[in-house]
C-alpha cells in the first residue's frame, strides 16, 4: 500500500484528526497487526458485549488500545515494555485522577509517536 509512504503521513494526520482516532485500526490493518486467534475474533464474545451493551464501549475502547499499541511496536516507537504491558493499562484506569491523567498522556504519546515514525518512513518497508 503506497499510503505508508513517508511523503503521505500527514493523510495519516488528517485521518487521525477528523476519524475520532480510528484510522489506527485502518493503519493496524495495513501492518497485519491482527492476530486470528486474539480475543476480538471470537463472535461470541461481541454477541455477549451486545447483550449487555455496558461492556460493548468498554471492548471497542480495549480494541482501540490493543490496535494501537501492537501498531505502535511495529512501527518501533519507544517505550514497548510500558504500552504492550496490560497491567500499565489497568494500574492507569484503576488509579484515579492521576492515572487517568497518565492515560490519556499515554494514548496521545502513542498517537502522536506513530505519526511521527510515519512520518520518518518506518512505514514504507510494510508496503506490498
Amino acid at each position: 500500500m503506497y499510503i505508508l509512504k513517508r511523503e503521505n503521513w500527514w493523510i495519516w494526520l488528517l485521518l487521525l484528526l477528523f476519524s475520532g482516532g480510528t484510522s489506527t485500526i485502518v493503519l493496524g490493518a495495513l501492518l497485519n497487526v491482527y492476530d486470528k486467534n486474539a480475543w476480538y475474533t471470537n463472535w461470541f464474545t461481541w454477541v455477549i458485549g451486545l447483550i449487555l451493551i455496558i461492556p460493548f464501549p468498554t471492548m471497542i475502547t480495549v480494541l482501540n488500545i490493543d490496535i494501537i499499541s501492537k501498531t505502535a511496536y511495529k512501527l518501533d516507537v519507544k517505550g514497548k515494555e510500558y504500552y504492550l504491558s496490560p497491567y500499565i493499562w489497568l494500574i492507569l484506569v484503576i488509579i484515579p485522577i492521576l492515572g487517568w491523567i497518565c492515560f490519556i498522556a499515554l494514548l496521545l504519546y502513542l498517537n502522536i509517536a506513530i505519526l511521527v515514525k510515519l512520518y520518518k518512513g518506518n512505514g514504507e518497508k510494510y508496503i506490498i
